[in-house]
């Protein structure tokens, strides 16, 4: 556990009463899952008789990506039909309405779950969580996979019974770091006033959110370490979930 540079946020007579964690990257890694989009949205496109290759599918969710981090960073929540009008914009073909819900049906399907990796000593620290009598919620900017989905990923992997709450963007209508996705995680954990934490890998997203809450910021690299400088750093910053329960003690 690294502790960042030191700032006010209580002390033992003020402990840490409840925590949120992001999702990607923080509990659960993707990997690499475009090639799957593409086969997925290849077979969509050759159903409906366009002769588009793999190759120009991967160019294009590139530049969808490029698309929906614009609108990530603008705060303007993403729907996978308005990724699959941008997708099929991109292809220079007809917003056909048959196309269009096609290719939504597949991009909410998600992926297999069992070729995620979940990280390591996660369901070790949420238990320890639990133990402590702290409440456990999920603050997450959610992609193109819905918020439903993504429940059922931690499912498969024993991790969603330790979950008290869960802020997806999709359901609230913003994304990190708004203050309205950590109130919502407050009220709903019923920890509004409390002390708080929360953790997770981005700086601007869940580090800056979580420090003009009032919280705890954890910063968490065992998946990818935000080395950006252009946000201030987590309170602390760890690299295994088995380092939580003394950062929460910090």
């Amino acid at each position: 556990m690294i502790p960042s540079e030191p700032r006010s946020v209580g002390g033992a007579a003020d402990p840490i009463r409840g925590i949120t964690f992001d999702f990607w990257n923080t509990l659960i890694a993707e990997g690499g899952f475009s090639d799957h989009r593409v086969e997925r949205w290849h077979e969509v496109m050759f159903d409906a008789g366009h002769d588009i290759s793999e190759e120009r599918l991967r160019e294009v969710t590139g530049e969808l990506w490029i698309w929906f981090t614009a609108e990530w960073e603008a705060n303007r929540v993403v729907t996978p039909a308005q990724a699959a009008v941008e997708t099929v914009g991109l292809l220079d073909l007809p917003a056909d309405d048959a196309l269009i819900s096609r290719l939504v049906e597949v991009t909410e399907e998600g992926y297999d779950p069992s070729h995620m990796r979940v990280a390591d000593g996660v369901g070790d620290a949420l238990e320890g969580l639990k133990s402590a009598g702290l409440r456990v919620g999920i603050i997450c900017d959610v992609g193109l996979t819905p918020s439903r989905r993504l429940r059922s990923y931690l499912d498969h992997h024993g991790l969603l019974r330790h979950f008290d709450h869960w802020s997806f963007s999709d359901e609230v209508g913003c994304y990190k770091p708004d203050a309205r996705m950590f109130a919502h995680a407050a009220e709903g954990l019923g920890m509004t006033g409390s002390r708080l934490a929360h953790i997770g890998d981005l700086r601007r997203t869940d580090v800056a959110g979580a420090r003009d809450a009032g919280w705890l910021a954890v910063r968490y690299t065992g998946f990818f370490d935000d080395t950006s400088e252009h946000h201030a750093d987590g309170d602390v910053v760890i690299g295994h979930h088995a380092e939580l329960l003394e950062a929460l003690a910090w």
